[in-house]
């Protein structure tokens, strides 16, 4: 589906204890309401096991990802989501991505805005982006504001194990971690903030096909999420 010119297959990550919101389609033109033209969300456990799935009103503007997971999926500590959409053409008029709001309940630490990383679809022709590759990377402020950084990595294929390769620097040095992924699974990878006194500069992931890749960073005293955002692509 999502290799169709107005398809989009995107996912996040969720987890207990945040209100979590995606809005599906960031509306730019307020003459011209749009919304998407179908929507499937699932949900599945680490080891890709399908916990539920939910067809959703594609009219529906904002979606409340904890009240969803916590409906099809029950009480679980961490989940990929997927969310699946068609969308008429007019709606984006670049790279489309859901957006979404991340805050924990009751905490003082700021909200994190950021894209739903978009994995497969979204017409990268309209761009320029045609040859689209499988080398990722993210990097890092000279200056860690979180005491615990990590990458979450999730397969969306339905069939294929998906092997990365997941390589951190510190200045000179490069440290090699490769992670395999059966279909539908995830797992979080931990990146050490600093190694023999050199701060973290980036992170590369390569892989065979595309990741939902995500780079978290959390705070020493609560444990709350000070950065969640996805890797970016390099564009050939």
């Amino acid at each position: 589906m999502s290799s169709d010119r107005a398809a989009l297959l995107s996912a996040t990550f969720w987890e207990a204890g945040y209100q979590h919101l995606i809005e599906t389609v960031h509306q730019r033109d307020a003459l011209a309401h749009r919304h998407l033209d179908a929507l499937q969300v699932a949900v599945y456990d680490p080891e890709g096991t399908t916990l539920g799935e939910k067809t959703i009103d594609p009219r529906k503007e904002v979606l409340d990802l904890s009240a969803l997971v916590e409906e099809i999926a029950g009480a679980v500590p961490r989940a990929m989501v997927t969310l699946d959409a068609r969308y008429d053409e007019r709606v984006f008029p670049y790279r489309p991505h859901h957006y979404a709001l991340l805050h924990r309940h009751g905490s003082e630490t700021p909200p994190l805005y950021y894209a739903v990383n978009a994995v497969l679809g979204g017409v990268p022709d309209r761009i320029g982006a045609t040859n689209i590759n499988n080398f990722e990377t993210y990097m890092f402020r000279r200056r860690s504001f979180a005491a615990r950084y990590s990458l979450l990595l999730g397969n969306l294929a339905r069939f294929a194990a998906a092997e990365a390769q997941v390589a951190t620097y510190y200045g000179g040095q490069r440290v090699l971690v490769e992670a395999m992924l059966a279909p539908k699974s995830h797992c979080e990878i931990d990146l050490p903030s600093e190694r023999t006194g050199l701060p973290l500069e980036r992170v590369e992931v390569k892989a065979l096909f595309r990741l939902a890749s995500y780079v978290v960073g959390r705070r020493a005293d609560t444990g709350d999420l000070v950065l969640f955002d996805h890797l970016f692509t390099y564009i050939k």
